[in-house]
């Protein structure tokens, strides 16, 4: 499982890593980032939707000053979960009222019950402070579900195609993800980020239980870690782009308590581009993201391709190695109205995208030939200024599956 390591480098301490897997990265980066200028403070502010909860698409919606509160209630469809109940809602607020560059933090979250005996509930903060120079996002999850390990690797994820007695198992699983960065230059921020999860895995199959990875780490492990991170961001708007630059690398250290501790590291880097066509709510959005363990990684925090977030479709962790990377290409458009709201405003709240996307996962960044192919399709519908509820239906390689969540992907 361990790699040799011939070259490394030192940056202050801040990123160790072989020089052979980075290699890949920066030359996919270099023909794929385009050169950008600086982010047009406040642009957006002048020609996008305004949402009037008096419009006659409206609503339910709660104010208390400056707060908004939009509750959902809706089924979903997963190939992890089968039917689920979802509830939740969307709260947004302004932590600077009278900042006109301060963008509204929010906080989605969710909850839902399925016909399987699963149950789930996540939460998503942005939080916008002080005219945008400190920043805190987080990902808190809570997942108790039937669930199935195919093993780690390409190959293995491939047979059986479904789900059957030899995959399935029991997962109870917590996540507390957060980052802090603050804006030291135009565009750019310096962060850090901070990680702890923890999985425990019950009725186990017998294929599980001879797993080598399983035998090694065990079934109820606890990750703990704490890592820094860069960014670039020009978006116009964090939440929901419609143009801009955003790149992001982070570099994670992670203390893992199972049968035995084990220490290894994460590196991700994540580009995303956002190219407005024509008008506002017409957006070309593209994402290259990879992420890179190093050393000894428990089975449960292998890279991981299926989630709401980049392949939709796929059945979540049933791909599964050390080094993933995925692209996706999607477009988004929002549609006009027949006749104005009461604002004067002719868009819609209601809108469409359609994406196509690959990835592929491998022990090592090098070996990444097996490629995924992903397609799908998604109804939007604003709740709130430029916060979306989506619907999104995507295919892939004899699987497919339903989200219903808030926000965009990426």
């Amino acid at each position: 499982m361990v790699q040799g390591v011939k070259h490394v480098i030192f940056v202050k301490n801040f990123l160790i890593y072989p020089i052979s897997k980075l290699f890949p990265i920066a030359i996919i980066f270099f023909f794929l980032v385009p050169k950008t200028h600086a982010q047009e403070e406040n642009d957006y502010e002048e020609k996008l939707p305004l949402v009037h909860k008096n419009d006659s698409s409206g609503l339910v919606e709660i104010n208390v000053k400056n707060l908004k509160f939009t509750p959902f209630l809706a089924p979903a469809v997963s190939p992890e979960v089968g039917v689920m109940l979802v509830g939740g809602g969307l709260v947004s607020f302004k932590i600077d009222k009278n900042s006109k560059i301060l963008q509204r933090s929010s906080i989605p979250f969710s909850f839902g019950y399925s016909t399987n005996g699963s149950s789930n509930f996540n939460v998503r903060p942005s939080l916008f402070f002080k005219n945008d120079k400190n920043r805190v996002s987080g990902d808190i999850w809570m997942k108790d579900m039937p669930d199935n390990y195919w093993g780690v690797g390409y190959q293995s994820a491939r047979s059986p195609s479904k789900p059957d007695s030899t995959t399935s198992y029991r997962r109870n699983w917590w996540q507390l993800y957060l980052k802090y960065v603050y804006q030291f230059k135009n565009n750019f921020f310096a962060g850090i980020l901070f990680d702890y999860n923890q999985t425990k895995a019950t009725d186990l199959s017998l294929a599980m239980r001879e797993d080598e990875h399983i035998r090694k780490f065990g079934t109820f492990i606890r990750n703990w870690s704490a890592g820094l991170l860069l960014q670039y961001d020009t978006r116009d708007l964090t939440i929901n782009a419609y143009k801009g630059m955003f790149v992001e690398m982070s570099s994670n250290f992670y203390l893992s308590e199972g049968l035995q501790k084990q220490n290894y590291q994460i590196v991700i880097i994540d580009y995303r581009q956002y190219l407005k066509i024509v008008r506002p709510g017409r957006t070309l959005a593209w994402q290259v993201k990879t992420r890179i363990a190093n050393d000894d990684v428990p089975w449960t925090e292998m890279s991981q391709l299926g989630t709401p977030f980049d392949l939709r479709g796929y059945r979540w962790g049933r791909y599964r190695d050390k080094d993933m990377v995925f692209g996706i290409v999607e477009y988004r458009h929002m549609f006009m109205r027949k006749t104005p709201r009461k604002d004067g405003n002719m868009m819609s709240r209601f809108g469409l995208v359609t994406w196509l996307a690959t990835g592929s996962v491998a022990n090592n960044f090098t070996e990444l030939t097996n490629w995924l192919p992903n397609a799908g399709v998604g109804l939007r519908f604003e709740v709130q200024k430029r916060m979306n509820a989506r619907f999104d239906f995507g295919i892939g390689d004899d699987t497919a599956a339903f989200y219903i969540s808030f926000n965009e992907a990426f």
